[in-house]
């Protein structure tokens, strides 16, 4: 576990990042209403605050969708893909042309 700013992290991992209660097409019981966001985990993207999260999301193929607090020069303030692969704990390649960015999970702050 490192510390970074008064926010205690571990380097997240797909599973980590993985929502709780999750839609995908195929269910039995849809249509339902799931609520991703409240179900998104507390992260650093490349150091910028934000909620991450895992899953299908609804789709038919797993996903990793990010809400940041400050906009990041390639991800923006909100960024979603199903090309996605950790690499590593914390350590994730994405999109065709094999971009990086570092998450990891918040699991503490400091008051």
């Amino acid at each position: 576990m490192t510390k970074k700013n008064e926010i205690k992290t571990e380097p997240a991992t797909e599973e980590s990042l993985m929502i709780g209660n999750d839609a995908h097409p195929f269910d039995q019981d849809l249509p339902k209403a799931v609520n991703f966001e409240e179900q998104m985990h507390p992260v650093l993207v490349d150091g910028i605050k934000g909620k991450a999260c895992t899953g299908t999301l609804g789709g038919y193929s797993d996903r990793i969708s990010i809400q940041l607090e400050e906009e990041h020069p390639e991800l923006g303030i909100n960024f979603t893909t199903k090309y996605f692969i950790f690499e590593e704990p914390g350590k994730v390649m994405w999109g065709h042309h094999h971009a990086r960015f570092q998450i990891d999970l918040i699991v503490e702050e400091e008051e």
